[in-house]
């Protein structure tokens, strides 16, 4: 137990003594300290006294709880813990493996008295640590910031930190392969970015698929609805042009279920990136007040394969409430069985290698 306590107080003092640490420290602390600049009042959005007319945001539509609470997930986690400091995180600790099957390193490690399993996965647990910090900082910045700006003291945003962390460490494990295999701390990050990036265009390309299914339902639906419709009925040329509306998209039917489902097959065997971070809207932002954009009374698509009889914010939730069908336990559980096996391989190799 000492040795693994040792091991991380060493991790804990090399990240500290990176600039790069405490850089991305202080742009955190700097992207709050914008959210802090940022305010609500009843005619828009206000920035250091100047004020933005805005028909969306406004007191009258949004209150500041969920303002904030806005800005955090969608601007504080998504785009700067969930890409911009993940990428300083990925930079950072990506020659941890490498640097410590490297020689001279793994020799002196390997004379201590710890398996080198324990060994191997105690690394791993120290390249978690940067993130791991990184995000309760920017959690405890932002608990603040919402709390005296927003006059709402949310506990639910310390969410973060398992949540943000578990993304990183899905990335992680496969910078920890790499680095097993290739010994070199380039290849780790340059092939971890890639299969980040096939990752997200998989998760990407499932959701646009799965919208264009869902409009082809929803488009079926109301096209029977108005066909039969007797309090206002069809003239006949009005018939038929519906009745080959509706024999079109019955016929691109079975094209788009056939897509998502080799789309979500594939996707259910990879971790869940973006899914997972989107767990926090869940627990965050449901049932909160959100701004009205008179939605029911907008017509045509948001995406490109939105539906065009069906308003616009009937739309848009039949395509939430979707995908927040898929229970926490399928998308923490799938990408946690992932890491599983990946690390798993890791860890063999490191034991097995004769160094």
């Amino acid at each position: 137990m000492m040795q693994t306590v040792a091991i991380f107080v060493g991790a804990y003092r090399e990240l500290s003594a990176r600039k790069i640490f405490w850089l991305a420290l202080a742009i955190s602390l700097l992207v709050v300290g914008l959210f802090a600049c940022l305010g609500i009042n009843e005619t828009g959005i206000s920035f250091l006294g100047w004020t933005f007319e805005s028909p969306m945001f406004s007191t009258n539509t949004t209150s500041p709880e969920t303002f904030y609470k806005l800005l955090f997930v969608n601007l504080g986690v998504d785009w700067w813990l969930g890409v911009l400091s993940t990428l300083l995180a990925l930079v950072t600790t990506c020659g941890i493996i490498p640097d410590l099957v490297a020689p001279g390193s793994i020799d002196l490690l390997l004379a201590k008295p710890i398996t080198r399993s324990r060994l191997f996965l105690t690394k791993y647990c120290t390249g978690l640590l940067f993130a791991a910090l990184q995000v309760f900082v920017f959690s405890t910045a932002s608990f603040f910031v919402i709390g005296l700006r927003g006059g709402a003291w949310e506990w639910a945003l310390f969410a973060a930190v398992p949540i943000v962390t578990f993304f990183y460490s899905l990335l992680f494990s496969m910078c920890a392969f790499i680095g097993v295999l290739t010994r070199s701390s380039v290849a780790s990050l340059i092939l971890t970015l890639l299969a980040w990036t096939i990752i997200f265009t998989i998760n990407i390309s499932e959701s646009i698929v799965n919208s264009g299914r869902i409009a082809n339902q929803m488009e079926a639906t109301k096209i029977e609805s108005e066909l039969a419709n007797t309090e206002n009925p069809v003239d006949e040329d009005k018939r038929e042009e519906l009745t080959g509306d509706l024999e079109k998209t019955l016929a691109n039917r079975p094209t788009w279920d056939r897509a998502h489902f080799w789309f979500f097959g594939v996707k259910t065997f990879l971790p869940k990136t973006t899914d997972t971070l989107k767990l926090l809207d869940r627990w965050l932002l449901d049932g909160a007040s959100m701004p009205s954009r008179n939605e029911e009374s907008e017509r045509g698509p948001q995406q490109a394969f939105g539906p065009k009889r069906v308003k616009r914010g009937e739309f848009q939730r039949a395509v939430k409430a979707d995908e927040q069908s898929h229970s926490i336990w399928w998308v923490l559980g799938t990408s946690l069985v992932f890491e599983g096996i990946v690390l798993g391989l890791a860890t063999v190799i490191f034991v097995r290698r004769d160094y």
